[in-house]
């Protein structure tokens, strides 16, 4: 593999905490960031949940509001809404427990209360086929604590999506909204159902291999991405094998972190940019639009990414010998479709639940996410569609 003519790296600044019962560390590391009146925020279902409890129990009254109820692909009226309470009740940071939704949401919230204005006034655009325009936003935010309970990777990144009212997911990318303070505890995820993480791991599967065969990849990312793959396919089928496996959730949390690593420099393409519409329009989980679309996004890059694919099927346990270059990029395919079988997520757009009828508008508006900006073949709207229709 060869370097890049070249390339540029940034990490900001973050403390990650992995171990067993990190969450009892919190009140010292909220003390560290001089945070005192803390927004909670989470999914209904998390709300119930062993790490919103533990979260709770560990913060006690630096917690001044706990908003729950934040749904699938937080919205803008949601965010906006979350943001106006903030600041009516004096907020200094956010914590935010759960999977993707909640750490979207405290990252808008964030964005707005430092940036005013609305949210589309912050919002990245790409205009197809590659001018990609991202907006600066300089004003310190809010600090963020994040607790994932799925592998969604959305608490590492400065990337963030947020699902306006035409069912169109507004994409921001902002460094300052990446949270100070990320705890890994495994054990406060056990009541978090296998599946879930299943369908999660392969979006965090995702972040890795797109991230491999990005426009912007690079040799530190791609050495992330590797070893994040490796984690990931032996932590999933441990834990959807035996649920109560702390190491193995762990091993898939791992994982997961480093897969956002890898997006924050390399970032995603035309996989994640027909997902964000099959939630935000579709209708599905993000985790179950990754779950069917990785194999189909591979496939389509095959040609223009063979060498990547070829590392990537090595790092998923696929023994090369012989074999060319593209038949190590078909090995990669073939186990990641080995994947989804072993651990039982959905394999079509319409076991998923999609409604076939949507899939015209999916391809259209696929064109303006900026994941194809980032990819590295150049896609059609009859592309994308096409390749809708074989994921069907």
């Amino acid at each position: 593999m060869h370097i890049p003519a070249g390339f540029q790296l940034t990490f900001a600044p973050s403390k990650l905490l992995c171990r067993p019962d990190a969450l009892g560390a919190l009140a010292d590391e909220v003390r560290a960031l001089g945070a005192q009146r803390l927004m909670l925020i989470s999914g209904t279902r998390t709300a119930q949940g062993q790490a919103v409890a533990a979260t709770r129990a560990a913060l006690g009254d630096a917690v001044a509001h706990v908003w729950t109820g934040v749904p699938q692909h937080s919205g803008v009226s949601d965010v906006t809404a979350m943001a106006l309470k903030a600041k009516e009740l004096g907020i200094d940071g956010f914590v935010a427990v759960g999977g993707g939704s909640a750490s979207d949401s405290a990252k808008g919230a964030a964005i707005l209360l430092a940036e005013g204005g609305t949210l589309v006034d912050h919002a990245n655009v790409f205009y197809p086929p590659d001018r990609y325009i991202q907006k600066v936003l300089t004003k310190p935010k809010l600090p963020i604590i994040a607790v994932p309970t799925t592998l969604s990777a959305a608490e590492v990144t400065p990337g963030l999506g947020i699902r306006d009212e035409h069912g169109h997911k507004l994409v921001f990318w902002d460094p300052g909204v990446v949270p100070r303070l990320i705890v890994l505890d495994a054990q406060a995820t056990l009541d978090v159902p296998a599946s879930l993480f299943a369908s999660t791991g392969m979006n965090a599967l995702a972040h890795c291999i797109e991230g491999m065969y990005s426009r912007v990849r690079n040799p530190i990312s791609e050495g992330l991405a590797l070893q994040g793959i490796r984690y990931l396919r032996q932590g999933l089928p441990r834990v959807v094998a035996d649920p109560s496996d702390v190491a193995a959730r762990e091993e898939a949390l791992v994982g997961a972190y480093l897969s956002g690593l890898v997006i924050s420099n390399a970032r995603v393409g035309i996989h994640h940019g027909i997902c964000h519409g099959l939630g935000s329009l579709g209708g599905l989980s993000h985790g179950a639009a990754n779950s069917v679309m990785l194999p189909h996004a591979m496939r389509f890059n095959r040609e223009v990414a063979t060498a990547q694919l070829a590392l990537a099927a090595q790092a998923l346990g696929v023994e090369l010998g012989g074999k060319t270059p593209l038949e190590a990029a078909d090995a990669a395919i073939a186990a990641v479709q080995t994947l989804q079988r072993q651990i039982g997520v959905p394999r079509g757009l319409g076991e998923a639940g999609l409604d076939r009828a949507l899939l015209p508008a999916l391809a259209r508006g696929a064109m303006s996410d900026r994941g194809l900006y980032f990819n590295p073949r150049l896609a059609s709207e009859p592309e994308v569609r096409e390749l809708l229709e074989a994921a069907w």
